[in-house]
């Protein structure tokens, strides 16, 4: 694991997280130790292939989750959006991750100092949570990816956060969703994850990531208003994690 380091125009120093998907932490909160970021900005998929169950939270079936969550909070200020990992979560599940000290940013946002953070949920979680009010007696049958028709995440309260006075940071799991959701709104940074870097680098290129395919277009570092994790777990399923170190990325004001 690396720590990657960009100069961009933002009023505080950040760290941004992404992609833990439930995996040993002790390197990354060294790092962040070590660095001590103002804020900490956690944008999605801490959690790897859990399902909904009726005898257990999706998140106590977790086992790095809230302790790592509860290590950051200890370090700085977080702040956590939902990734597509993310999907089963209830209310009880998000409950428990804001017991740990850090703002879950579901859909919303909050104001820190002179900036406002918000958080964009994947569009996984929206689709649950339809599912599961139009069919209550199947919902702990739907795996995520059921759905037959395009999902899209809920974009209506961006307007009154774009309204808010004060640097604009949003937090978004999915690199994809800008251009087609965000690339007209003022936003000043959007962080994001979800790639993995692309799996697999070849000279300076990722292979693939979901939801943009074959040699994708956003995969890591910065795309205009837009800076990506490579992400801080080596899962990818079948295929391996190569010439793709993971890395915790701290923003630093530009002097």
């Amino acid at each position: 694991m690396k720590d990657k380091i960009y100069k961009y125009d933002t009023p505080m120093s950040i760290a941004l997280l992404a992609d833990l998907h439930d995996r040993p932490y002790d390197e990354i909160v060294k790092s962040l130790e070590k660095r001590r970021p103002e804020i900490i900005c956690i944008a999605g998929d801490l959690i790897s292939r859990v399902s909904p169950a009726e005898d257990s939270l999706a998140v106590t079936q977790t086992v790095n989750v809230l302790p790592f969550l509860r290590a950051c909070a200890g370090i700085a200020p977080s702040f956590l959006s939902l990734g597509n990992h993310e999907w089963m979560l209830s209310g009880e599940d998000t409950a428990l991750l804001s017991e740990t000290g850090v703002t879950v940013l579901d859909n919303s946002f909050v104001r820190y100092k002179n900036a406002v953070i918000g958080g964009l949920s994947s569009a996984g979680v929206t689709a649950y949570r339809n599912y599961k009010k139009d069919m209550p007696e199947r919902y702990p049958e739907w795996h995520y990816g059921d759905t037959p028709d395009k999902t899209e995440p809920e974009v209506s309260w961006l307007g009154d956060f774009c309204r808010q006075e004060g640097y604009k940071i949003l937090l978004c799991h999915h690199p994809e969703y800008r251009d087609p959701y965000l690339n007209d709104l003022p936003i000043d940074l959007i962080l994001c994850g979800h790639a993995h870097g692309g799996q697999i680098r070849l000279f300076g290129r990722g292979l693939f990531a979901p939801g943009q395919g074959i040699l994708p277009k956003y995969t890591g570092g910065i795309h205009r208003n837009m800076i990506i994790s490579k992400g801080l777990s080596n899962t990818g399923g079948m295929v391996p994690r190569l010439f793709n170190p993971r890395e915790v990325v701290y923003i630093q004001p530009r002097k």
